[in-house]
């Protein structure tokens, strides 16, 4: 499609009622403006007078003062172009409820600014509806970036520059403050289009201020914009087109505009309203604007009984925020406690969960505002709250709003990015796990959040080798290590010890924080022992699963041992036991023994399906072990990470580890129903007998044990219930 494009001096539309002015609006549309003595609201036109290339097009038109009754009817076409690139358009036809009118095309093309001029004074007090309906016909419908910006440029061209906006910035209820000066703005409230990316049609609020700097060409202003669902960027906003008096009128952006940031914006506000002058519903509205958050606490200045503090804050990697505190409210002034984090807002006094909290009540039992108000028998002033949603903004304010009666109150926050097991740990310490408060803290807060944890895998940053060389053999030893380094030292002497192991690779895979320890000591023992040692320490690393993890990134060998520290064998031969059952299963599966306390008890012997409950069990758990004696290997639901042989391409083919438990139990478990489903069934080898003691956990941190255990057990049950219930 060809358009001659020269400059045309043009002062009004053709009066013949034969031709008509054109203007391109990119390669498929075009703006074509005539006049005639009817026109209807939508007409079909061929281009080039061939009814091949039929077209509906939207008219815009209005009554033409003193015109002949030809040439009562002024209008514009928007009509839809398809045509090869090389045809120039010549003529169209249009089909009213009339006889058709056939228009040739004046040439050349018309500017865009030209015909919005031509077509302003030739429609007069109606300009302002028919450049309404030409914006609205091309951004109606399906929308490209040139009827955007043509968009734009027709109401940029319906009227003048009335002012400038010199500053600009967002607050957290959305809203977009605006300062600057105009000439023609009308003071309150006006509709307006906002051109951003594309155009935005709003609502303005605004003040007026007196500017000395103006004399008599301007006023000052200071207002909202409300785009309503839609949010604007404030380092983006280009023009506010406005009907003014007598037609659009536009603010332009500044070029050297300032940008508030977000808790700037309320104090600029206060500082404008002073001298400010609005209906007393716009000054409201600009005064509460002028209250909102502006990086204070603000709860500790309020002069009823209610304090706020805060333990955790902590933005949960693949999304959503948990919260954890105290709220002294001991006569009930607080209606709502609100999160808000950049564009999002959730309650969480509808949500949360109460925690006990004694030492609040301690701490304020004297305060002057307090004494006599608090209830002794009361202790629940903690809460523990996980916000789903995106992560927030790194550089965006995160903080609580706080209503108190007619009162707004605002407290800071600085979430953690990410969050270690130990530190959640910590975190639900308070909750008793045997109660219904623990398990509601697990169904509504801890599990869900759980679910959408995405922690980074563990990543190898020291590794010390000594003698260690995998290149020549095809399996490893992986010791999965924790921060005891005398369990760790165990272990690598009873293997140095054993005919088959020593000769093996071994692999220390450690914590970050016990590498310093570690690695010396593994030293001494390949020295004194002769062993191959390599000795990894990794960020990351919590538990045997993610040791274990971290280590596959560190070797070669395609056949894995592997070995959580403090796991010890009972007998010689069970690295060959446990390599001739992987080899008669062709490498394809699993293989475990059988796991005993050191009182002879078993601690694992698989995970089975219990078929009459339909859920999945650790038999013989705490049973003697000759209980066992005699049994044949056996497939079973999941085998023990604890001690097993499996191959890294089984691993790698599932994904590795899931990273959204707590604990090694419920992740080994998690690991195992993956291989199943990817062809690598678990099998449980009764003959070969390892011991270990249980030493998970000390006394004082059996309730955090068992919590953790019961977050795990749901997270499991929430994403694998279906195809146990479906097992057989």
């Amino acid at each position: 499609m060809q358009y001659n494009t020269q400059p045309l001096e043009m002062r009004e539309l053709p009066l013949d009622g034969e031709s008509a002015l054109v203007t391109p609006i990119g390669d498929d549309l075009a703006l074509i403006a005539g006049v005639a003595d009817a026109m209807a609201d939508r007409i079909e036109t061929l281009l080039n007078g061939d009814p091949s290339m039929s077209m509906k097009a939207d008219t815009v038109s209005w009554a033409r003062k003193d015109a002949p009754e030809d040439a009562a009817v002024g209008f514009v076409a928007i009509v839809p172009i398809r045509l090869a690139a090389k045809v120039r358009l010549r003529s169209v036809v249009m089909r009213r409820n009339g006889p058709p009118i056939r228009y040739t095309l004046v040439k050349p093309a018309v500017p865009l600014a030209t015909l919005i001029r031509i077509v302003s004074a030739d429609s007069g007090d109606r300009a302002p509806v028919v450049i309404d309906r030409i914006v609205h016909a091309l951004i109606g419908g399906k929308t490209n970036q040139k009827r955007l910006e043509a968009a734009v440029s027709v109401l940029g061209a319906a009227g003048p520059t009335d002012g400038w906006i010199e500053v600009i910035g967002s607050i957290d209820t959305g809203h977009v403050f605006l300062q600057g000066w105009a000439t023609d703005l009308p003071c309150d409230r006006v509709r307006v289009l906002a051109a951003h990316d594309g155009l935005m049609a709003g609502e303005f609020k605004s003040a007026s201020v007196p500017r000395n700097d103006l004399g008599e060409q301007g006023k000052g202003f200071v207002g909202l914009l409300d785009t309503g669902s839609s949010v604007i960027d404030p380092g983006k906003l280009k023009t506010l087109f406005f009907r003014g008096r007598d037609g659009w009128r536009s603010l332009e952006v500044y070029e050297r505009r300032v940008l508030l940031s977000p808790t700037d914006v309320p104090a600029h506000i206060r500082d404008g309203l002073v001298r400010a002058n609005a209906n007393p519903d716009t000054m409201l509205t600009l005064r509460r604007a002028g209250e909102r958050f502006d990086g204070r606490d603000t709860v500790s200045d309020l002069k009823v009984p209610v304090r706020l503090g805060m333990d955790m804050v902590a933005e949960i990697p693949g999304g959503g925020m948990l919260v954890a505190g105290w709220m002294l409210d001991p006569e009930g002034h607080v209606d709502s406690l609100t999160l808000r984090s950049g564009a999002t807002q959730q309650r969480i006094d509808e949500t949360w969960t109460r925690l006990p909290r004694s030492d609040v009540s301690s701490a304020f039992q004297h305060n002057g505002l307090f004494a006599g108000r608090l209830d002794p028998a009361r202790n629940d002033h903690g809460f523990l709250a996980f916000v789903p949603g995106p992560p927030s903004a790194a550089d965006g304010p995160v903080y609580f709003e706080m209503a108190v009666g007619d009162n707004v109150a605002f407290y800071p926050l600085t979430p953690l990015r990410g969050m270690s097991r130990r530190s959640l740990e910590r975190l639900i310490s308070p909750l008793d796990p045997r109660t219904a408060a623990a398990g509601a803290a697990i169904e509504r807060h801890i599990g869900p959040m759980m679910q959408v944890m995405a922690a980074p895998a563990p990543t190898v940053t020291e590794i010390r080798d000594f003698d260690f060389d995998d290149s020549e053999t095809g399996r490893a030893l992986v010791v999965g290590a924790g921060v005891d380094v005398e369990e760790t030292a165990v272990t690598l002497s009873l293997l140095a010890l054993d005919s088959e192991t020593k000769e093996m690779p071994i692999i220390v895979a450690a914590p970050l924080e016990a590498f310093d320890s570690i690695a010396p000591e593994a030293e001494r023992l390949s020295r004194f022992y002769g062993i191959k040692v390599r000795v990894i320490g990794a960020s990351g690393v919590q538990d045997a699963c993610d040791a274990f993890e971290a280590a596959i990134q560190a070797t070669k060998a395609e056949t894995l041992i592997f070995l959580a520290a403090g796991v010890l064998p009972r007998q010689a031969g069970w690295i060959s036991s446990l390599e001739r059952a992987y080899r008669n299963r062709g490498g394809k599966a699993m293989i475990s023994p059988t796991i005993l306390y050191e009182d002879n008890s078993i601690r694992f012997a698989g995970t089975w399906l219990d078929q009459e409950e339909q859920k999945l069990v650790d038999r013989y758990i705490g049973y003697p072990r000759d209980v066992v004696r005699g049994s044949q290997p056996t497939e079973v639901i999941a085998g023990s990470l604890s001690c097993c042989i499996v191959s890294r391409e089984s691993i790698a083919s599932v994904g590795g580890f899931t990273r959204s438990y707590l604990g090694a139990g419920e992740k080994g478990r998690d690991l195992c129903l993956k291989m199943r489903l990817g062809g690598t069934p678990a099998v449980w080898l009764p003959d070969v007998e390892m011991i270990s003691a249980d030493n998970d956990v000390g006394p004082t941190a059996f309730p955090v044990h068992r919590l953790a255990q019961k977050v795990d057990r749901w997270s499991f049950d929430r994403k694998w219930s279906l195809l146990i219930n479906n097992m057989r």
